[in-house]
């Protein structure tokens, strides 16, 4: 069932939620520990090294698939019964009629992993989540970096090569560190991310510049080789072990706005902009060993896929929801593409469910390489059985070249400088100083309609004097009056 993920992960006091323990349909402890937070195990060196030697030789290979996938284990020996005691708590899906659930795509959902029907029913007539399913890559968001460096180590090389074999070239073997700005910018056009670019071609400029690798003879400065590629390597590690998001396998939740299984007791904590009743709920996670401004804690985002489950727009995609500074955001599928392009998305979908026929919404999902918040490349619709896109040089390139659109930042920073006026309240106030501005103006360029936790989950409001409204009561998760891009998509 689901679960609030912030309310979750930081152990919010909810009478909902407690509620909703006490008859069995949730265990907030549990769900945190095997679902929010689990505790795993990241690769060992000797996988890093493996990658790294051979992994340009297999690359071509299917080998190079299983072997690039980050293996992701659970480090505690008590995860079996984690596990165990997840799967009371498995929701119990039953077809309506004589016939198995992909023949008559609409199902009844019970709670729990009983055999019988004595379970509790928390949504009927809803379609099988396994004939429209969700589904987000993580593809860029793990492999750019390396991929970015392998594509700036083979321009070195090339460039060194240029450098040696043409007379004209000659004289700039010694300013060979010249050519960095124009890796970059390379880097760039076809990445289309600065952070990926700057931090890709760092390891060939190193190596060039450090080692004097134009001048080498294999034979005579083998040592000096050997260092570069150590250097190399090392750098590999460190911003593997700082940039490199782990993605980590899917849960399936279901979201009720009514009846036993529905999740808020505040009105104003749930999102009011559903239009439907209940929605079945992609949720994937991704870890990051560290951060770049606190390498001692981990981070972790969340992508989540919202498809209809109720009503003639069952199986629509109709919201992702990401993270950004402890707030939660709605991305509504209508900022995720162009109007032709999401148009024939939901017919082919529509077809699918119509001819129960499984098929799967496929979102290329992105991170930024230093605050690993997600952001978001292409959407496709695929009916099942065609393989996943994101193998497929043409929606490689199609997510690189057609990048989702983002907002202009400084309409919404005069409506929150506004709430300021009419409120008493500075929405982004827990953002330091510091980086503020830029934190802003990346926040609010994010294709984003809806927010909850405008005022930062982690933070709890204290009331003050100045304060020209009060309450000792928490603040609304989804307070309309703070939704400052509410209602223009």
């Amino acid at each position: 069932m689901f679960t609030d993920y912030w309310a979750s992960v930081l152990r919010f006091s909810q009478s909902r939620a407690e509620e909703m323990e006490q008859t069995g349909l949730i265990d907030r402890g549990l769900f945190r520990l095997g679902l929010d937070r689990p505790d795993l195990e990241l690769p060992r060196i000797r996988y890093y090294l493996l990658l790294f030697l051979i992994g340009p030789f297999v690359f071509p290979l299917r080998t190079f698939r299983r072997m690039g996938k980050y293996r992701i284990r659970f480090r505690s020996e008590v995860w079996d019964d984690v596990w165990e005691a997840l799967k009371a708590y498995r929701l119990r899906i039953v077809s309506q009629s004589s016939g198995s659930a992909a023949e008559t795509g609409r199902v009844d959902v019970f709670a729990g992993g009983k055999q019988d029907h004595s379970g509790e029913n928390l949504a009927c007539d809803v379609i099988d989540p396994y004939l429209i399913s969700g589904f987000s890559s993580l593809f860029y968001a793990a492999y750019k970096l390396p991929f970015a460096a392998l594509i700036a180590a083979l321009l070195t090389a090339l460039l060194v090569v240029a450098v040696n074999m043409i007379a004209v070239l000659h004289p700039l073997a010694d300013e060979l560190t010249l050519a960095a700005p124009i890796l970059v910018l390379v880097l760039y056009l076809i990445f289309r991310d600065w952070s990926t670019s700057i931090l890709g071609s760092l390891p060939a400029v190193l190596v060039v510049y450090l080692v004097g690798i134009v001048r080498m003879d294999p034979t005579r400065d083998w040592l000096q080789i050997a260092l570069a590629l150590a250097g190399l390597l090392a750098v590999f590690l460190i911003i593997d072990w700082f940039f490199l998001p782990r993605p980590v396998p899917p849960v399936l939740m279901l979201y009720t706005k009514s009846g036993p299984g529905r999740t808020y007791e505040r009105e104003g904590d749930a999102p009011y902009w559903l239009e439907g009743e209940a929605y079945w709920v992609w949720r994937y996670l991704m870890l990051t060993p560290a951060e770049l401004n606190k390498f001692w804690e981990r981070d972790w985002e969340r992508v989540e896929l919202w498809i209809r489950a109720d009503g003639e727009d069952a199986g629509m995609l109709e919201w992702v929801v990401t993270d950004g500074h402890y707030r939660e955001l709605w991305h509504p599928t209508g900022e995720l593409g162009s109007p032709a392009s999401l148009s024939r998305l939901r017919q082919d979908a529509r077809k699918c469910r119509d001819e129960h026929v499984p098929g799967f919404w496929l979102l290329e999902a992105d991170a930024d390489p230093v605050v690993h918040t997600p952001f978001f490349r292409v959407l496709s619709f695929l009916p099942d059985g065609e393989g996943i896109p994101v193998h497929g040089v043409g929606h490689l390139a199609r997510s690189l070249f057609s990048p989702i659109r983002r907002h202009d930042p400084e309409p919404y920073r005069k409506r929150l400088d506004r709430l300021r006026l009419t409120h008493g309240i500075d929405v982004l106030e827990d953002i330091p100083e510091l980086v503020a501005h830029l934190t802003a103006r990346y926040l609010l360029s994010q294709p984003w309609r809806y927010w909850r936790y405008p005022l930062g989950a982690n933070r709890r409001r204290e009331t003050r004097l100045y304060d020209l409204v009060s309450s000792e009561s928490a603040p609304l998760a989804a307070d309309p009056e703070l939704q400052i891009k509410q209602g223009e998509y």
